[in-house]
């Protein structure tokens, strides 16, 4: 009894312990916009519902591939209606995750925004001067964007995390795309 009083109050300490070196650390979460106000940008209103694409095989691999580095989700999140589809997906920056929305047309990416920014410097990426240069962008053959990408000084782990899910993003709508264009067996 006495031992699970002291677990008790070490889990206790910890947790306190936690929050308040997580306060001082300099990482805030900054939210500059909402999923379903990113997704009513994108297509008005009423929005499209949500589906999930499973990652396996060549499409896991591909999307590695883009990002650089293994994958960690087994599913993404994904809207989709006509030929438009919207990819909410979470990469590191340098410490912590940002969450990224990208809205991929026939033409390329239409809209690209970040949703939540958690690390102290290159929130700079959130300024519509950076996004605005990805919108018409599209997937070369080798997984790499179509044009260039220009960085912020200060900014060169979170300019790289945007481009990253870019990439992916695209790879994904087209993944999505030549499925339903695929005829159904049976």
């Amino acid at each position: 009894m006495k031992r699970r009083g002291i677990n008790l109050v070490m889990t206790a300490l910890w947790l306190v312990m936690s929050a308040q070196a997580l306060a001082i650390s300099g990482y805030d979460e900054t939210e500059f916009m909402t999923v379903d106000a990113f997704l009513s940008q994108v297509y008005g209103e009423p929005l499209p519902g949500m589906s999930l694409l499973p990652l396996r095989g060549d499409l896991r691999d591909q999307v590695e591939t883009a990002l650089g580095h293994r994958y960690r989700g087994l599913r993404l999140r994904y809207w989709q209606q006509g030929n438009v589809t919207t990819w909410i997906i979470d990469e590191k920056s340098k410490d912590m995750p940002m969450t990224l929305a990208v809205a991929v047309g026939p033409a390329g990416i239409t809209y690209l925004n970040v949703l939540v920014y958690r690390e102290p410097r290159g929130g700079e990426v959130h300024q519509a001067f950076f996004r605005q240069q990805f919108v018409g962008m599209t997937l070369q053959d080798d997984l790499s964007l179509s044009r260039e990408v220009d960085g912020i000084t200060g900014a060169t782990l979170s300019v790289d995390a945007v481009s990253r899910v870019a990439a992916m993003a695209l790879l994904l709508h087209q993944h999505v795309i030549a499925s339903q264009a695929e005829p159904a067996t049976g």
